[in-house]
């Protein structure tokens, strides 16, 4: 499903987009997981390779007859649009200007993919659908969210690429869990019309693909059109000297220290040897591509990740989908704005979790904004003094891969918690709020038995091994992802080093192109 290899089918005449889709069909019907929320029909995907077909090939597109797959936060015209949430359903009069760009590129969007809803989780275990799209490599594991369909259709290699987008994470972490390719640019550099916002002011459109070659030309693509004075959220690219952007070998890069290197879960002792072992090679496989590792302090990072969701802030995931939570029985009957946020959480329309954490924001008041902005200026300022000592951060994409069924006991509960959740934006929560561009890349393997417990093996570690040994075998193997992220408007230096870090690495997309099996097994129904 990589770019040059249809085009090298396409021009060898083995196959054609019909020929393509009718073989390609079946699979994405029967994809596990609710990988879909909504597949377009075969006669009407036909219909759209018969038009492509029909095209000179002096006038195709650079994605002539290449399948892709939409987050379904994106409008795609003629698909409906839901964020996850059937009470949400539209159907959009255009799609979105990236998709339409997409398309008049020659590509072909066959369906829209699951997600955490409203976009707001980083497990993709938050949706209503009567399954979820899961990690390729083990299904009883996660895919990531809020993109979690995104990612997990191409690291099963059923489209050469989707979209999804990125708020605190949402472009990287399900890239890391499913061993394929997610860029993050920086915000503002694509056009968010027709994207339905999570918080307006840090979303941005991504894309997940097999390599990053792939990821660059694609992204590429969606930062070109522009949407004039309705584009609001757009921002002009900045004309930088060539002298402004690091040196291709000597550049320097940091990585967190020991204290933010949290990998304790239940995969005990031998998952937190693993995942040390595999970032450390990591970091030495960024110094072979031309970087010097220095120090910096992660802790003014770590401070700004946590305002995301711990402050005032969060009332942006109100705002986003504001006048659809105020048409809801219990919010058009409240008083005041305070009431109407509140009763949020009573609003059976949207899952227990989503609810409960778009309705914190009914704790904070306005002077709360502006307190917490002034404690993020600080912070920024710390944060940014601290950034000039790297020219690119090498972090974990997730400090671990938790089973559905965990995440699952968790987030069920009367009072939904969500820690498991939070530790998966340990190194993603700062990113747009720092104003910094991301490209998330395989880097490695994390294989280890459930069942070779110790003798002081915590309780967590004890019940994962029974539950792993209850629903299939107790040895896993899953994938190590490392994110590589630098100062806005860096992109395309920052995907030339990933692209460099891919190839030392030699890994290639999902469980095929880790050299891996994944098992058999039906994935978790909510």
């Amino acid at each position: 499903m990589e770019l040059s290899a249809i085009r090298d089918t396409y021009a060898n005449g083995k196959a054609t987009p019909s020929s393509l889709i009718r073989e390609l069909y079946p699979k994405l019907e029967a994809a596990p997981g609710c990988i879909f929320l909504y597949l377009a029909p075969l006669e009407e995907l036909l219909q759209r390779c018969a038009e492509l077909e029909a095209q000179p090939e002096s006038s195709r597109g650079s994605l002539w007859g290449v399948p892709f797959a939409v987050k379904d936060n994106v409008d795609v015209q003629g698909m409906p649009t839901t964020a996850a949430c059937p009470a949400f359903r539209y159907m959009p009069a255009r799609s979105s200007l990236a998709v339409d760009n997409l398309i008049a590129q020659g590509g072909i969007p066959v369906g829209k993919t699951n997600m955490d809803q409203f976009a707001a989780g980083l497990v993709g275990t938050r949706s209503p659908s009567p399954s979820l799209p899961a990690s390729p490599f083990d299904p009883r594991f996660i895919s990531g969210g809020s993109s979690s369909g995104s990612a997990a259709a191409v690291g099963s290699g059923l489209v050469a690429f989707a979209l999804g987008t990125d708020t605190a994470g949402s472009g990287r972490v399900p890239a890391g869990l499913c061993g394929c390719v997610g860029v993050k640019p920086t915000v503002g550099s694509v056009s968010n019309i027709g994207v339905v916002p999570a918080c307006a002011s840090l979303d941005c459109l991504t894309v997940f693909t097999p390599c990053v070659a792939d990821g660059a030309e694609v992204m590429g693509l969606m930062m070109a059109p522009q949407g004039g004075a309705e584009d609001v959220w757009r921002r002009p690219r900045p004309l930088l000297a060539p002298e402004a952007m690091p040196p291709t070998q000597g550049f320097t890069f940091a990585v967190p220290g020991p204290e933010q290197l949290d990998w304790d879960g239940p995969g005990g002792e031998a998952v937190t040897a693993a995942c040390s072992a595999a970032f450390e090679a990591a970091a030495v496989r960024l110094e072979a591509a031309g970087g010097r590792r220095v120090a910096l302090d992660f802790r003014p990072l770590m401070a700004i990740a946590a305002m995301l969701y711990g402050t005032s802030f969060v009332a942006e995931r109100y705002s986003g989908i504001r006048a659809f939570l105020e048409k809801g029985a219990a919010a058009a009957e409240a008083a005041t704005p305070s009431e109407r946020q509140a009763v949020v959480v009573q609003d059976e329309r949207l899952l227990p979790v989503t609810r409960h954490i778009i309705a914190g924001a009914a704790k904070f008041t306005a002077s709360d904004v502006f307190d917490h902005m002034a404690d993020m200026a600080v912070l920024r300022a710390q944060a940014l003094a601290q950034l000039e000592r790297a020219d690119v951060l090498l972090v974990p994409t997730a400090l671990t891969h938790w089973t559905q069924a965990e995440v699952l006991e968790e987030e069920a509960a009367a009072v939904p918690t969500w820690s498991r959740n939070a530790k998966m934006g340990r190194f993603t929560n700062f990113v747009n709020l720092l104003d910094m561009c991301g490209i998330a890349v395989p880097s490695g393997l994390v294989s280890y038995d459930a069942a070779a417990l110790s003798e002081g093996a915590s309780e967590a570690e004890r019940k994962r091994a029974a539950h792993l040994a209850a629903t299939g075998p107790t040895a896993v193997t899953l994938p190590f992802g490392v994110t590589l992220l630098a100062k806005g408007w860096r992109d395309e230096w920052l995907w030339g080093v990933a692209a460099r870090m891919e190839a030392l690495a030699g890994l290639r997309c999902g469980p095929g192109g880790h050299g891996v099996a994944a098992p058999v097994k039906a994935a978790v129904t909510p």
